[in-house]
């Protein structure tokens, strides 16, 4: 238990309260339920390679499947949240995680929530991320683009807020490109195949979910195995 931290907030009061003394410019836009959750394996531990997922509810479903792909030989630890890039506290839950421990690879993955954040607070935001992920991972940083959004009980149409979601994409892709930063493409790969959506439009089902999780667990095998080659030669 001491090599495992388990934390669990539902915290709307503890969130709204500590965005007013913010360093980082924004403002605070809470949805009517904001949550976070932090759970981090073998802190304690110097020899097996660490891996942080970082996102939202998506996260939630496929980190559980990643662990279990990943098996003993990495500790996988996972942070997820309601906030989104915009929100200056975002910024704080993130440095609150990366003060407990180092990783040797962070994915990152979020978006899908915080849909009153224009593209530029959206925007601001990344690069102060990337940064942050950057100072704390030994070997990568990936980011994770934001899935389709499609209409609740009518999947075959997209939601009219997918917009936002194509816009935010955009700007990942555009940030990934010119700063040299691994990008994993979940919408391309997942938007038009409906067969991966509950019927809410936003979240997946064990199909999509299983999908997200190979995507997830391919990259980070690939990357393992070349700092692997890397030491050895």
């Amino acid at each position: 238990m001491k090599n495992t931290i388990g934390l669990l907030f539902l915290c709307c009061v503890m969130f709204s309260c500590t965005s007013s003394n913010s360093e980082h410019n924004g403002e605070v836009k809470n949805e009517n339920t904001e949550w976070s959750r932090t759970w981090l394996v073998n802190t304690n531990d110097t020899i097996l390679p660490k891996v942080l997922i970082v996102g939202d509810s998506h996260v939630e479903r496929y980190y559980e499947v990643i662990a279990k792909k990943i098996g003993d030989k990495v500790s996988c630890s996972k942070f997820t949240t309601s906030k989104s890039l915009g929100d200056p506290v975002f910024i704080k839950q993130l440095e609150s995680v990366l003060t407990i421990n180092n990783f040797d690879i962070i994915t990152f993955n979020n978006g899908l929530h915080g849909g009153d954040y224009s593209i530029e607070e959206y925007g601001t935001h990344v690069s102060i991320v990337n940064e942050l992920l950057k100072q704390n991972a030994k070997d990568a940083v990936v980011w994770v683009n934001i899935t389709a959004i499609r209409e609740k009980n009518n999947l075959s149409q997209f939601a009219k807020r997918n917009d936002q979601i194509i816009e935010r994409n955009k700007f990942l892709f555009e940030f990934t490109q010119k700063n040299n930063v691994p990008l994993i493409d979940f919408y391309s790969e997942t938007a038009d195949e409906l067969k991966y959506y509950s019927n809410d439009g936003i979240h997946f089902n064990d199909t999509g979910v299983a999908k997200e999780a190979d995507l997830i667990t391919e990259y980070i095998h690939n990357i393992l195995i070349s700092q692997k080659f890397s030491e050895a030669k």
